[in-house]
């Protein structure tokens, strides 16, 4: 709709030629134009509340598709509301603080349903919602920069957004890619089901503990340097004057927080309950390790995790170029020279830990070698019948947070309670469901099915009336030109 409004305006479809018209277009109309490509792209980006085709299309794809997905596909809206920032000239202020107000909240949920889920590529797919949600907390705070004139907003809100999503584009997909093969080695993604893969699947237990903790904004990876990005644009944003502003930014920083905290949790038990502990039921089969096909890609994105984690300032440096079209006033290097310092002290740090544990694992390497091992099984406090059943689940790990968050979200459950002295069948179930789909899509459906079911006479099965239907559309379509110039002469009659 907004591309041919401005088709049908400027006579072309030329992005200098939008970019001209919205300069003199009214604000309400600039607005309206924003707010209409917005939505159109937060649909392809997954942003709240069009999330909700993205938890049902990544189960449903192969490991590989959702990989790319999820790094190529859903950025493609990001760009196009990146783009569409520097076309359509409008109201900065009024677009920045409701993007940052919306994916503050949306950040948020999105983790919180995601910590709940028992699908392992839906828990990954709700947090694409929760991470493309800190790039719009970024592209939130780049926007209000824009309107009140404060590059150094500008700079560090932009410059976090897209480092985020070459980030997200990375590690998601590595996430991805170590679901897909634990998929081929189990052939299940619940992951109440799943359990002691360390030891059968090495590879792909490391390279997703690596992508999980980057993924939570932990150093010395890459989702801690556009993390800390953002957050020096929160901080720079309180030593403002405007009181408003500083109530978001704290809202936001605050939210900000709360995410890496939900990120921590559901991680940990999605990584403790998949591959850590034993089998969680009686396997059918042995898993394996993929093979060295599967892996390589996989070692390759993790080489460009770490270096951007280790050399942020080449990475600055690449995402300076495309910063430096929002910025009228002063360029990158500029306006943030002590964040380049800081980011420098940063790199040092990453690169003297990791050549720490290098050592360390270098010298415990060494120490073993001269050992003997000899595998037993674990000592169980003086209990000889241990059962798989006596550890944690994935469910039961998060029941504390679940309880919490049971006003909020929707949380169905299915329980079986136990009873007798030796009770045997007891069994708890519980599959939460997304609000926003639930009032947004499957309410509004399901009024549209209660009103057409008032019509359901009309199919009756009698073939006598749909021939009466279909004669009765004949005649209609028979009469309709003559009502219409009868309607066209009294019309003609009256201007006369």
């Amino acid at each position: 709709m907004a591309f041919i409004f401005l088709g049908i305006k400027t006579n072309s479809f030329d992005f200098k030629d939008f970019t001209i018209y919205a300069a003199s277009a009214p604000v309400q109309v600039t607005i309206g134009l924003f707010i209409c490509f917005f939505i159109g792209f937060s649909i392809k980006a997954g942003f709240f509340p069009f999330h909700t085709w993205l938890p049902y299309a990544h189960p449903a794809a192969p490991s590989h598709v959702s990989g790319v997905m999820s790094g190529v596909i859903i950025k493609i809206g990001i760009y196009g509301i990146l783009r569409m920032i520097l076309v359509i000239k409008t109201d900065y202020v009024v677009i920045g603080y409701s993007i940052l107000f919306i994916y503050v909240i949306y950040g948020v949920y999105g983790f919180m349903l995601a910590i709940l889920q028992h699908n392992l590529k839906k828990l990954l797919a709700y947090h694409s919602i929760e991470n493309i949600g800190i790039i719009g907390i970024g592209i939130g705070i780049g926007c209000i920069g824009i309107g009140t004139g404060k590059d150094i907003l500008i700079i560090l809100g932009f410059a976090g957004a897209l480092l985020h999503t070459l980030n997200h584009s990375l590690f998601k997909s590595l996430l991805f890619y170590g679901a897909g093969n634990v998929y081929q080695a189990t052939h299940t993604m619940n992951i109440e089901q799943l359990g002691g893969l360390t030891k059968r699947m090495p590879h792909t237990s490391l390279l997703f503990l690596i992508s999980a903790l980057a993924i939570c904004g932990l150093p010395p990876f890459n989702g801690f340097i556009s993390e800390f990005l953002i957050y020096s644009g929160m901080f720079a944003g309180l030593q403002q004057l405007d009181l408003f502003l500083l109530t978001a930014l704290v809202f936001s920083m605050f939210a900000l927080v709360l995410i890496g905290g939900l990120a921590l949790m559901c991680f940990t038990k999605a990584y403790g309950a998949v591959f850590l502990g034993t089998p969680r039921i009686a396997e059918k089969h042995i898993p394996e390790e993929a093979g060295w096909g599967k892996l390589l890609p996989m070692y390759s994105i993790l080489i460009l995790m770490v270096s951007i984690g280790i050399f942020p300032n080449l990475f600055m440096e690449i995402v300076a170029v495309p910063v430096g079209l929002f910025s009228v006033s002063t360029t990158l290097t500029t306006s943030i020279v002590p964040l380049y310092e800081t980011l420098i002290h940063i790199s040092y740090g990453a690169l003297i830990f990791l050549v720490l544990v290098a050592i360390l694992y270098f010298i415990r390497t060494l120490i073993l070698s001269k050992n003997e091992f000899i595998t037993g099984p674990t000592w169980g406090c003086g209990y000889i019948a241990p059962t798989i059943k006596m550890q944690y689940t994935a469910s039961s790990f998060i029941r504390a947070y679940r309880k919490l968050a049971e006003p909020i979200l929707s949380i169905h459950k299915k329980k079986k309670e136990i009873s007798g002295i030796f009770p045997t069948g007891g069994r708890q179930e519980t599959h939460p469901y997304d609000q926003a789909e639930e009032l947004m899509i499957d309410y509004p459906i399901g009024q549209f099915k209660h009103f057409l079911n008032k019509f359901a006479f009309l199919q009756n099965g009698n073939p006598k009336f749909y021939i009466l239907y279909g004669v009765t559309f004949i005649l209609l379509v028979l009469a309709f030109p003559s009502i219409l110039n009868i309607i066209i002469s009294i019309l003609n009659f009256l201007n006369q």
